[in-house]
């Protein structure tokens, strides 16, 4: 698995250079956003959170709001893997909103899920131990 992951970041790795040098943004944000991906699974949250957020002014400059939503759902659930919980819920709210502007049940269903296990989090984090 271990080498599995590290072909997969070579190859987001290459693909980020070469949408980098054409200047396709949008290639390269979806790059940087594969690549965060990888680095989450991996449990790099620096890193994943350096290629979200870099995805994310990508996304920004070339308008792409279904994109945007993703990034920062992928972002909120990165802040809740770190028990950061008040912005991991203020960027699920927030991709939330963006797909729902764009008519996207379903992606506002998945939100709302991951609203849930936030606050099942935080109140576990909340709750004093025995």
């Amino acid at each position: 698995m271990r080498n599995e992951y590290s072909k997969a970041e070579e190859s987001y790795i290459q693909s980020r250079d070469l949408y980098s040098g054409m200047g396709d943004q949008l290639g390269l944000a979806n790059s940087l956003t594969g690549l965060g991906q990888l680095h989450s699974h991996r449990h790099e949250y620096a890193k994943a959170g350096e290629s979200y957020l870099e995805a994310q002014q990508l996304y920004n400059q070339t308008g792409d709001r279904c994109s945007l939503a993703n990034i920062s759902l992928y972002l909120g659930v990165l802040h809740r893997q770190q028990a950061q919980y008040e912005d991991a819920e203020r960027l699920v709210r927030e991709a939330s909103t963006i797909y729902r502007d764009l008519g996207l049940k379903n992606r506002v269903e998945v939100c709302d899920k991951v609203l849930d296990q936030i606050r099942r989090f935080t109140e576990k984090a909340l709750t004093p131990g025995p």
